[in-house]
């Protein structure tokens, strides 16, 4: 038996995957999702449906481990003194979203510092689960073949330049590009809510309900708002927004108490010669995240590698740890008992702070451009859903609202990642989050134009760098909506177009060097038979999709040109 569909929910912090073997034509709630039961991390309170986002790699990049195993199997190259020989990439989604030049040549570097092509950590990343999911399905007499089709999960924030990154990296780990479909994160949620609502949403499956999605993950928030239209479909009623005001938020304010106890670099030596201890930290913070109440008074335990620490104190700071947590500002609310970090609950609750404003103010955003009083339900799904303080933080943010956590909201979006497989006709319209536009020359206009953009072409005075935009920011596009241009070729006998994509936030933007136009990458159309004459092509811009696509016709012949989109390479 093949399977039909597999997703893949690729994580900051934590990453899976789900298939079904249930025909293509089959209706939502019919669906059977299937995937792997539980990755064991080696300890029993680290047993989940995901597992980390770290990868393990030989020195020739070939791939070790994925998730736990990864942890685990560089935990015992390290006590063996072989790291120099091995990569150990984690938690590197995140450089997808803070870097706005994402090119193919950039790279990523590893825990201790050493650099490869960040297309490869991700693309190795997508193999290693592909991998771990032939392993598992093979016990159940299931396989993967060229006709499964595939879906990735990535954040509704994303630039269109970072979802063609992992489209390209998908690619290169073997996923076929016309079986690959990407699934906007809070939009997969959203249609395994409608799927399987819970008993505190159900209302929100009713025609002309509008809801708000929160995924809220490691590394970013996502949010996004939906109408429930009479024909079933969604319609997204203003532009995805977001920031990274996720788990691992919460994660640096922790770290950083640590930082300014112990010293940033005996974090960083903890971190590069005791991996195991320092993600064993990273854990306990973790689940002081997940379980850590509104109205918890005392003090919260945080489990910590007592012993090491003890050992990097005596060797960098040349004190025991008792003295140096003693000595420092935090002793009035934070004490050692053996193994036990204790911190003032208040003060543990205040670390929180600033990352719940920012999510109550983004949902604020969002509540704003989709008219409040109009949105009954908040949905906060996500592995970040299940922390309390969050929870309560939305529930006194917006009282008149019903703020549900969803029935398995930590996998929402893996499970939903499936179901929008089978029906990614479930979301009917969205609203563009940028303007984009073409790079093109015009003729240069002495009483407006500055001279440094004045170049001489074939005898005719131009203006370069000019942004001719073919769709406006926070228009409503349903999909399959498609935007035509002409351009005409400029030479005898050329033999493509080459058009360069950009997209900016601002509106009313000239000039590609203003205004914050961003690369998206290069459009290269090949001309059918070069002629002397000049050549008019009509290039096709698909919107609505969770992706832009682009088809070129030649209006001489009719053919389709060949068309090919690459991302920019800045290096």
């Amino acid at each position: 038996m093949s399977i039909n569909l597999a997703a893949i929910d690729f994580g900051t912090t934590y990453s899976g995957y789900a298939f079904s073997v249930s025909p293509l034509k089959t209706k939502l709630p019919e669906v059977q999702i299937l995937s792997n039961q539980s990755w064991n991390a080696g300890i029993r309170e680290a047993i989940s449906l995901k597992t980390p986002t770290c990868l393990l790699l030989t020195k020739d990049k070939e791939i070790v481990a994925f998730g736990y195993e990864a942890e685990n199997q560089y935990t015992d190259i390290v006590l063996d003194g072989q790291q120099e020989d091995y990569y150990f990439f984690y938690r590197f989604k995140m450089n997808l979203h803070n870097n706005k030049d994402i090119a193919m040549g950039m790279v990523l570097e590893d825990v201790r510092g050493k650099a490869l092509p960040a297309i490869d950590v991700f693309s190795l990343s997508i193999q290693a689960l592909k991998n771990h999911m032939k392993g598992v399905i093979e016990i159940k007499n299931v396989m993967l073949d060229e006709n499964t089709r595939w879906v990735l999960t990535v954040p509704a924030i994303w630039t269109d330049t970072a979802k063609l990154f992992m489209r390209k990296a998908a690619g290169m780990a073997g996923i076929p590009e016309d079986k690959l479909t990407l699934a906007l994160e809070p939009e997969a949620a959203s249609v395994f809510c409608q799927t399987f609502p819970s008993a505190g949403s159900i209302d929100i499956v009713n025609t002309g309900s509008k809801y708000i999605v929160v995924d809220l993950g490691g590394g970013t928030v996502d949010i996004t708002a939906h109408e429930k239209l009479p024909d079933g479909s969604l319609e997204e009623l203003c532009k995805a927004s977001g920031n990274d005001c996720g788990g691992t938020s919460i994660d640096r304010q922790f770290i950083q108490v640590f930082v300014d106890i112990f010293g940033q670099e005996l974090l960083d030596k903890m971190k590069v010669d005791f991996p195991e201890d320092y993600l064993g930290l990273v854990r306990s913070f973790e689940n002081v995240k997940r379980t850590l109440k509104p109205d918890k008074t005392g003090l919260v335990n945080i489990t910590i590698p007592n012993t090491i620490l003890d050992k990097l104190c005596q060797s960098e700071l040349n004190d025991n740890i008792q003295n140096v947590v003693a000595s420092s500002a935090f002793a009035d609310y934070c004490k050692l008992y053996h193994d036990k970090f204790r911190m003032d609950a208040s003060y543990a609750k205040s670390l929180f702070a600033l990352t719940t404003e920012n999510i109550v103010s983004l949902i604020n955003s969002v509540m704003y451009e989709s008219h409040a009083a109009e949105v009954g339900h908040i949905l906060l799904v996500g592995g970040f859903a299940e922390c309390k303080l969050v929870q309560e933080a939305v529930k006194v943010g917006f009282p008149d609202k019903h703020v549900t956590v969803p029935d398995e909201a930590g996998i929402a979006v893996l499970k939903g990642a499936v179901l929008f497989g089978y029906k990614p006709d479930s979301i009917s319209s969205r609203i563009t989050r940028y303007t984009y536009g073409v790079e093109v020359v015009r003729l240069f206009d002495e009483s407006k134009d500055s001279l440094r953009r004045k170049v001489y072409v074939d005898g005719n005075v131009l203006c370069d760098n000019v942004f001719q935009p073919f769709m406006k920011a926070n228009t409503s596009v349903h999909i399959g909506k498609e935007f035509k241009h002409t351009y005409g070729t400029s030479e005898e006998f050329q033999q493509s177009h080459f058009l360069p994509i950009y997209y900016t936030e601002k509106d009313n933007v000239e000039f590609i060097d203003e205004g914050g136009c961003l690369k998206l990458g290069e459009v290269e159309v090949e001309i059918p038979n070069p002629t002397k004459h000049s050549r008019d092509v009509d290039v096709i811009f698909h919107f609505g999709e969770t992706e832009i696509s682009i088809t070129a016709i030649d209006k001489e012949s009719g053919r389709e040109c060949k068309t090919t989109f690459e991302i920019q390479d800045f290096n």
